[in-house]
């Protein structure tokens, strides 16, 4: 434990994470005189990362080897702080794509979202009936 406090590595409620390039797995601690499971530490680098593109609870719990029990209930306030700053990420990158780079379609799309402007539809109400034609020759079928 102490060797992970020196390196740096910030230990959470749960469990302690070690990321690899093709495949993340988890290692448990060992407690001694202890009952009950091994807890878990979670590295709280890639649930941040996870949260904040916007992944379901059930995959982030996939992908760190815990339950969603688990996850949301340690993690609740995280998980939704981050997923606020991939919200707002998302939000500042429409904003230059619309405003910096001059995006036509992108200043559309925020004004009629965030300005409630709309495309003007115009209709027309008929109220007359339809003419009823009904001059039509019999035709004589030879039989």
């Amino acid at each position: 434990m102490n060797y992970l406090l020196e390196i740096g590595i910030k230990v959470g409620i749960v469990g302690v994470m070690s990321y690899k390039m093709d495949n993340i797995k988890t290692t448990t601690q060992k407690r001694h005189n202890q009952v009950g499971r091994p807890k878990l530490v979670v590295d709280l680098e890639i649930l941040g990362n996870l949260a904040q593109i916007g992944c379901p609870n059930y995959e982030i719990a996939s992908v760190l080897g815990i339950s969603q029990r688990t996850l949301k209930r340690n993690f609740a306030n995280f998980i939704e702080e981050n997923r606020e700053k991939g919200k707002a990420s998302l939000r500042k990158k429409m904003w230059d794509k619309a405003v910096k780079k001059d995006n036509t379609h992108m200043q559309i799309w925020l004004s009629k979202n965030y300005l409630n402007m709309r495309d003007k539809v115009e209709t027309q109400n008929v109220t007359e009936p339809l003419p009823l034609i009904i001059e039509a020759d019999a035709e004589v079928v030879d039989g």
